[in-house]
């Protein structure tokens, strides 16, 4: 009875060793290429898993992948997004180029729809930063009254750095809150 249970128990202790071996943990850091500072928030997966991670506040990560992972996918808004084969290392080290795309004529519709200015069907309008600059104003928003058509922008206080209330289009909202959202 002892040594049949003790070989169960030899058994078992087998198959947790081997269930164990099948994740490794991979770990590094995620660099600028110009300036090889740190990136914090640099999101990090496992190609083909849903198993993944963000970088801490010095570009550093650990991840947890399964044995079937082969590469590592880092990706980061405004960078380029690049892929780097694991191997059998178990430190992976990787500095990542910024995107040099430019956006240029997108107007953002309801429902985060993305759209160019020249096929709506209804007049957009736009400030560029020289108007901003023009105002000299205390703060941004009060830079843009008078600017657009349907805008309202009140001061709360008039005191520098005091916040101020915009209505667009007037008051619609059934909540109330008619604050708009900025898309820099």
């Amino acid at each position: 009875m002892k040594k049949s249970l003790l070989l169960v128990f030899a058994f078992v202790m087998a198959l947790l060793q081997q269930a164990q071996a099948q994740d490794r943990t991979i770990s590094g850091k995620v660099t600028d290429r110009a300036t090889s500072q740190g990136l914090p928030g640099v999101t990090v997966l496992a190609k083909g898993t849903t198993v993944g991670t963000s970088t801490n506040a010095d570009g550093g990560f650990s991840l947890t992948v399964p044995s079937t992972a082969t590469t590592l996918v880092f990706s980061f808004i405004g960078y380029a997004s690049q892929e780097q084969a694991i191997g059998n290392s178990n430190t992976v080290d990787i500095t990542l180029a910024t995107d040099t795309k430019q956006l240029n004529e997108v107007v953002v519709t309801a429902l985060g729809r993305e759209e160019s200015k020249r096929s709506l069907g209804y007049a957009v309008q736009d400030v560029k930063g020289e108007e901003f600059t023009q105002a000299r104003e205390t703060n941004v928003v009060n830079s843009l009254s008078g600017r657009l058509a349907g805008v309202q922008v009140s001061n709360s206080t008039g005191a520098p750095g005091s916040s101020s209330r915009i209505v667009i289009r007037g008051a619609k909202s059934i909540s109330g809150n008619n604050q708009p959202l900025f898309v820099i």
